[in-house]
């Protein structure tokens, strides 16, 4: 989980940049980083949205997280037509069907795939790897 000297890092550099830091676009800064981890969907960050800043509108969801993106402060992909947030770093996400949880495998499996990609001809800029399978019982195993 982010922890708060890294949203206000963030933020910090946020404001730096020129972006203008409302109360919603601070909120929902912190709300994001700090369920990264989680791959929050759109509708999730809006639900805790709602919850803390009634009224707050998705498309203000969306653009913050645009423009989070666009700082390569996190990426977005796009799984059964919905957005999820994810973090930067290259990493294998593994998507389990049925109980529709992601989960994050770190590690030289990453590094392997750009390594052959790479001696193929291909330069990869931004790895993003979904995995899609049957897992077995997920909330006993913890993390990949």
């Amino acid at each position: 989980m982010t922890n708060r000297i890294e949203v206000d890092k963030v933020i910090e550099e946020l404001r730096v940049r020129g972006y203008r830091m409302t109360p919603q676009r601070i909120l929902l800064t912190k709300i994001v980083l700090e369920t990264i981890e989680k791959h929050p969907s759109l509708r999730d960050l809006h639900r805790e949205a709602q919850r803390v800043l009634p009224g707050t509108g998705i498309s203000t969801i969306y653009n913050t997280i645009m423009m989070l993106e666009s700082l390569g402060l996190l990426r977005v992909f796009y799984l059964d037509g919905k957005l999820y947030v994810d973090r930067y770093k290259p990493h294998v996400n593994v998507v389990c069907r049925g109980s529709n949880i992601i989960r994050d495998v770190d590690g030289l499996t990453l590094e392997d795939i750009m390594r052959v990609l790479d001696g193929k001809g291909v330069k990869v800029k931004n790895p993003l790897v979904l995995v899609i399978g049957e897992c077995d019982d997920i909330k006993t195993q913890g993390p990949a």
